[in-house]
């Protein structure tokens, strides 16, 4: 039992860590140069690369703003509520912190929640393979060289890589 909890865990872990990863590579922060809104030549809503993070810095077409505009759109979830892993999170948190925690409830809560991070993880990816399609192979090129030149969480946040003993805080 003990094995199946650690490996469920790890997995969570992962799952987590791939998320966050994905969030942070497809939120880059633009700076004022990448951002256009009311009053800003381009409108509202489309920067230099049409709005999306992953986007920015490529020049797209009308034709293409469009495609993708369409595909962001029927990829939107129908409601407008919070994704059903933020639920099962806070279920799993309300019972690990629970007077009585129940180990059962704790693994099976932290299941669904793997699988809830996979489906979402799974509809995010399938959503930027229909983006990708839309751009030429130039577009995409110009998308990989941005993404090997960005710094990883640990250089964002001015710290270098940490040995055994070094904490982040003194």
């Amino acid at each position: 039992m003990k094995y199946h909890l650690r490996k469920i865990f790890a997995l969570s872990v992962m799952m987590t860590a791939v998320l966050a990863l994905s969030a942070y590579t497809f939120s880059g922060a633009q700076g004022p140069e990448g951002r256009r809104g009311p009053g800003r030549p381009g409108g509202p809503g489309f920067g230099r690369g049409g709005g999306f993070a992953e986007l920015r810095g490529v020049d797209l077409t009308d034709q293409q703003r469009e495609e993708i505009k369409a595909i962001r759109e029927a990829a939107r979830p129908a409601d407008a509520g919070p994704p059903a892993d933020m639920s099962l999170r806070r279920q799993l948190q309300a019972e690990v912190f629970a007077d009585a925690p129940d180990a059962a409830k704790i693994a099976a809560l932290q299941d669904h929640l793997v699988k809830a991070q996979a489906e979402r993880l799974a509809k995010e990816i399938a959503t930027d393979q229909k983006i990708a399609s839309v751009l030429t192979a130039e577009q995409r090129g110009a998308i990989r060289e941005r993404l090997e030149k960005q710094p990883n969480e640990a250089d964002r946040r001015g710290r270098g890589p940490r040995g055994p003993g070094q904490h982040a805080r003194p």
